[in-house]
């Protein structure tokens, strides 16, 4: 029998693994809760032991105790999170410091300052440019290179053991794959090294300035530095050493399994994922694209036979953009004007009239803004009439504010893939009256795709050849194809009139419309 690729799912909430048979629907799964430590100062923790503990128990439950050969396995994690352990025992010499984790906050406010002493804090310095140039990313504390440093100068000695090469360090993907390999594989993959900010996204290696930059030299020297690996393996190790009948096949984070699962695998792919926050992905494929106020994403890697005996490596990527706040956005609305709705209530309560916002718009800055504008300083509004709206006026405001603020980051990218559907999944897509106002306003169809599995298949897909997944346009294989259960939302306005509207909003919560 086949073996069956088996995808993991590391996220903050829980651990999910799926196994996927060959037609790349979800088989057997297993999930298990992890817990996440809060404390003061914006700080955010998981146990490593129990994240392991709790993707072993995932892992038994759904792979049989006899295989005739390995299942091969794929990993997605939470991007950014990130522990020291002892490189003897393999126990956690701190605790995993949470994508989410802010720590790091003063380390990157100082170096902002050096930057730009006395400037706009919107306007980036001449370090947050290079940062960018390098990386694709922005200085934040949500990045791992501060929790790093940070540990390092807090952790009592810490620093001494890493000069000593007795503790490792790497994202929680690295931590996995040292243990279940009983130490044999130290790696990360491209997609999570991206996310330490000392990862040169042109030429696919560490960059000793970056580390540089944050304090962070000790850490270049072997063996506290993992080895870069593609996010398909090359080679694919037997973990034995778990009591697993698998091998690793695959390494990379949760966004780029979930673009993958859900079926954007070729240029010019739009996905929006609606949670807490909005994440609009856009895939530019082969080329780096590079856009002023983006992020500049690799979704996978692999490599290649070259010239002569040597491997190339070949890439995709993605733009993508932040929206800080959308269900939290609706939260923060639906408190103060002290309506008590479930997303799927909001619907019932707004009711037929989307679109018209009775002269009143919002700007959903609950946490700051986000991409393309990157304010932190900024706060949630109201703007126009707002005295003689309604409190359904307001909330349909929120609601649509959040269609405009994924528009703005579509809008600001130079890869806006042509006239193609948007892909939209999470919680917030039970919300209609969002979506219709998302394919209004980009004139574009809107495919609702609810797949609760799709970063495990996207995991899982990583682990078998590239040219059965990846649609390239040479080929000519279609983009995005349907799927039982899929949801269309069509336009239903003019483009003249998609274009009043996001003007309108743009000019009432910024002070001034830019057409494009």
């Amino acid at each position: 029998m086949r073996p069956m690729p088996a995808g993991l799912d590391i996220g903050s909430s829980s651990v999910k693994a799926v196994l996927v048979p060959r037609d790349g629907s979800a088989g057997r799964a297993a999930r298990r809760r992890i817990g996440t430590r809060r404390r003061p100062g914006g700080r955010v923790e998981h146990d490593a032991e129990a994240v392991l503990g709790a993707a072993l128990a995932a892992l038994h439950a759904i792979l049989p105790g006899r295989a005739r050969a390995p299942e091969p396995l794929g990993i997605a994690t939470q991007r950014s999170t990130v522990l020291f352990w002892d490189r003897d025992s393999g126990r956690p010499l701190t605790p995993a410091y949470s994508w989410q984790d802010l720590r790091g906050a003063p380390l990157c406010e100082r170096l902002r300052r050096r930057s730009r002493p006395g400037r706009d804090r919107r306007v980036p310095g001449p370090l947050e440019t290079a940062i960018a140039e390098r990386t694709g990313l922005r200085l934040s504390p949500h990045y791992a290179a501060a929790k790093l440093a940070w540990a390092l100068g807090h952790v009592p000695g810490l620093r001494r053991k890493v000069a000593a090469g007795r503790a490792l360090w790497g994202t929680l993907g690295t931590f996995l794959a040292w243990r279940l390999s009983g130490g044999a594989v130290y790696a990360i993959d491209h997609a999570n090294a991206q996310r330490t900010l000392l990862f040169d996204l042109g030429s696919q290696s560490w960059e000793p300035q970056l580390f540089e930059m944050f304090g962070l030299e000790s850490l270049l020297d072997a063996p506290a530095l993992p080895a870069l690996v593609p996010t398909t393996l090359t080679e694919s190790p037997f973990l034995d050493t778990a009591g697993l009948p698998v091998r690793l096949a695959a390494m990379t984070g949760d966004q780029q399994g979930a673009l993958i699962g859900l079926g954007c695998r070729y240029e010019g792919a739009i996905a929006i994922n609606y949670g807490s926050g909005a994440f609009v992905l856009i895939s530019t494929g082969r080329r780096l694209v590079r856009a002023a106020g983006l992020l500049t994403t690799m979704v996978a890697s692999w490599r290649e036979p070259g010239a002569g005996p040597t491997l190339r490596t070949e890439a995709r990527y993605a733009v993508e953009g932040t929206v800080n706040a959308a269900a939290t956005a609706i939260h923060w609305a639906s408190t103060r004007l002290r309506l008590r709705l479930r997303s799927a209530d909001l619907d019932r309560y707004l009711g037929e009239d989307a679109g018209r916002t009775h002269g009143v718009h919002f700007l959903p800055a609950v946490s700051g803004l986000g991409a393309p504008r990157w304010d932190a300083a900024a706060r949630p509004r109201f703007a126009g009439d707002v005295r003689r709206a309604s409190a359904r006026d307001l909330l349909r405001a929120v609601v649509e504010s959040i269609a405009c603020r994924c528009a703005e980051i579509i809008r600001a990218s130079p890869a806006r893939g042509g006239t193609a559907p948007i892909l939209a999944a999470g919680g917030l897509t039970r919300c209609r009256t969002l979506l219709q106002a998302q394919a209004d306003l980009l004139q574009r169809c809107v495919i609702v795709r609810e797949s609760p599995d799709a970063t495990c298949l996207g995991a899982a897909l990583l682990t078998r050849p590239p040219s059965t997944w990846w649609a390239d346009a040479r080929r000519g294989v279609g983009p995005l194809r349907r799927r039982p259960g899929d949801v269309i939302i069509r336009p239903r306005i003019s483009r003249g009139e998609a274009e009043d509207r996001y003007l309108a909003w743009e000019k009432a919560v910024y002070g001034r419309a830019v057409a494009r």
